[in-house]
């Protein structure tokens, strides 16, 4: 849709625009990386570049270019003319997005003020489509009904100011772990189930990393939860039918301490270490970050775990130091299957979901 320099984009959570252009420059997967708007990063970038999987990305917009209006009936015009070519020469099933940019942050209030507006502004654009597109419309899927396995055209329109937004649209693409880019419904709102009985927030992230991995805990695999209380990961893992030993001096959520396949050690879980291989290990406990890599350092040496969920507090150090040592234990360790991630559900921190 842009004309000359080629423009990708990425969505990430506010306050970390900085951090990703700094990622994504070091990467080499591009140039000129900038943030125009909060929650927003875009540059120059080949299309082999789009299959790196930054850390700190929570979405994809390939072939983005911005639009401007200085009424909300100038933007949809301006909508249609970037997007009209497109669309007509599609011949996949084709879906739109309408957003914020923070609606990839937890918590954030950023755009609470246009929240509305951009609801209203795919209100409009559809009216548009059925007006002066109907055989265009017919190729239309319902963003919340669209199957993630079959291709499309994925729509992004991304409302930054009253009068610009961001617009991306692009088949959607393997990046170099093999998973399918643009997101359809991971790492957003509602992308995990409410659970009514989860002990605590933290609950969600490991339900995340679980599903960002596609690999998680199965019925009659061991893990131990270091830190475990209140329960929230190891909750987690006995919905899946997982025997967990949490280890943690704290009290765990009387129905997850009451659990069958629930045993609670009364131990310190930075020194805590099994007499033989499991399954899972599960950390999210909140110390420094270098102690938090010994500690896996640690487990990995012993070959005390198959498989590992740890999440890293970043605690006032920057992240570039915390990924040069993390990148040092991957190289040690030798681990293939890693992937370090600023989840939805992360705030100052990252996830790193791994096997031997």
């Amino acid at each position: 849709m842009t004309a000359g320099k080629t423009l990708n984009g990425y969505l990430c959570a506010n306050g970390w625009e900085t951090t990703l252009c700094r990622e994504l420059s070091t990467a080499g997967v591009g140039k000129h990386f900038y943030s125009p708007a909060a929650g927003l990063v875009v540059g120059e970038s080949p299309a082999s570049g789009l299959r790196y999987e930054p850390i700190f990305a929570r979405q994809w917009l390939p072939n983005c270019s911005a639009v401007k209006g200085a009424s909300l009936t100038d933007l949809i015009q301006s909508l249609g003319a970037a997007l009209d070519p497109v669309l007509d020469s599609n011949p996949l099933p084709w879906t739109l997005h309408c957003c914020t940019p923070d609606f990839y942050s937890e918590d954030s209030t950023h755009y609470e003020f246009m929240s509305g507006r951009a609801a209203l502004l795919h209100e409009k654009f559809m009216q548009r489509m059925a007006k002066y597109r109907k055989r265009t419309l017919e190729k239309y899927q319902p963003w919340e009904s669209i199957d993630e396995k079959r291709p499309c055209l994925v729509v992004q329109v991304i409302l930054t100011d009253t009068d610009q937004l961001w617009v991306s649209a692009a088949k959607r693409f393997k990046t170099e772990m093999g998973r399918f880019v643009p997101f359809m419904r991971s790492m957003t709102p509602g992308s995990i189930p409410h659970d009514s009985q989860a002990p605590c927030r933290s609950y969600y992230k490991l339900e995340e990393a679980w599903q960002q991995s596609g690999v998680s805990a199965r019925k009659g695999d061991v893990c131990i939860d270091l830190g475990a209380a209140p329960g929230g990961w190891t909750w987690a893992a006995l919905k899946r039918g997982a025997r967990v030993i949490a280890v943690d001096f704290a009290d765990l959520k009387a129905h997850v301490e009451s659990h069958p396949r629930c045993e609670h050690s009364l131990d310190n879980g930075y020194a805590f270490m099994p007499t033989r291989p499991v399954d899972w290990m599960f950390c999210d406990m909140i110390v420094r970050p270098l102690a938090t890599l010994g500690l896996l350092d640690r487990w990995l040496e012993q070959k005390a775990c198959r498989k590992f969920v740890v999440n890293v507090k970043f605690r006032g150090k920057e992240p570039e130091t915390i990924l040069a040592a993390i990148e040092e234990l991957r190289q040690k360790h030798q681990l293939s299957r890693l992937i370090i991630k600023h989840l939805y559900y992360d705030r100052n921190e990252i996830t790193l979901i791994g096997s031997l």
